[in-house]
């Protein structure tokens, strides 16, 4: 078996099914099924059941999760003496696309001015990137969307914020609305966005069919389009724009905890001690 073969193994895991796993691994699918065909034939046994609706883990594929992604972990550790002679050694941080610029450009400013002497490195990855980056070592910390951390993490909360309706301020008055105004209405949808799939199932519940005339990935671009009357849109109540009022829709409860984290007594230690003090 190779290190390949475990990332891909992972990659499937983490995304819940081969198609995702291999957009995950950026790996044709075909190519990725047979590494992990070839991975189960040399363990002698299956890591998932494959079944119509989808794929779970077996008991001994989840016990081999755990194993893989320990070896990735330690993969890392074993460059790290290599990564740790070399001078100024930088900070790597994993940014959510998500986070609104305030937040992000003030925790940087923070956290570098807690050591002026260490350097970072930062770098845009969605959700489950950062998660799978942590997890091998790619990264030192991330500022994310914080869910139940992974056995000897660490988190550090710096702010919350949950889904609002971005409307127009000159066309819509302050105040709740029911996801029923966005039938047959013009939408901008966030592409980008870690809870896409739960607003959409909200408005299936609800039997709402707005009509989608843009997808986007950039949150300004999208801010712009709402402030200039053209539509609607689903995004975090911790976006501002002075052209751009954000209601709370009855039943929509998508709340976010932002903040940090990080593997315990990562960075020597140095990230247990100074987060705190932000």
């Amino acid at each position: 078996m190779d290190l390949k073969q475990i990332r891909y193994f992972i990659a499937v895991a983490d995304a819940g099914s081969f198609s995702a796993g291999a957009r995950r691994a950026f790996v044709t699918q075909p190519t990725l099924s047979a590494a992990i065909g070839a991975l189960e034939r040399e363990l002698g046994f299956a890591l998932f059941e494959r079944e119509a609706r989808g794929i779970s883990l077996t008991t001994r594929g989840l016990a081999a999760l755990e194993t893989a992604r320990s070896i990735l972990r330690e993969t890392e550790r074993l460059k790290a003496p290599s990564r740790d002679r070399q001078p100024g050694k930088p900070l790597r941080i994993g940014l959510l696309p998500t986070l609104p610029p305030e937040l992000v450009a003030a925790t940087l400013a923070r956290l570098g001015g807690l050591d002026p002497a260490r350097t970072w490195q930062m770098e845009d990855a969605p959700l489950a990137k950062l998660r799978q980056r942590l997890a091998n070592g790619r990264y030192d910390v991330v500022l994310t969307n914080l869910a139940t951390p992974e056995p000897g993490h660490r988190q550090y909360e710096l702010a919350n914020d949950r889904q609002a309706l971005a409307v127009s301020s000159r066309d819509y008055p302050r105040g709740r609305v029911s996801p029923q105004i966005l039938s047959g209405q013009p939408l901008i949808v966030r592409v980008h966005c870690e809870q896409l799939q739960s607003a959409s199932r909200i408005l299936d519940e609800w039997k709402v069919q707005p009509r989608v005339i843009a997808r986007t990935d950039s949150d300004s671009r999208a801010l712009a389009m709402v402030a200039a009357g053209l539509g609607f849109c689903l995004i975090p109540d911790s976006f501002v724009h002075p052209e751009v009022r954000l209601l709370r829709p009855d039943g929509v409860n998508l709340q976010r905890r932002l903040g940090l984290e990080w593997v315990k007594n990562a960075t020597d230690g140095w990230l247990d001690q100074v987060v705190p003090a932000l």
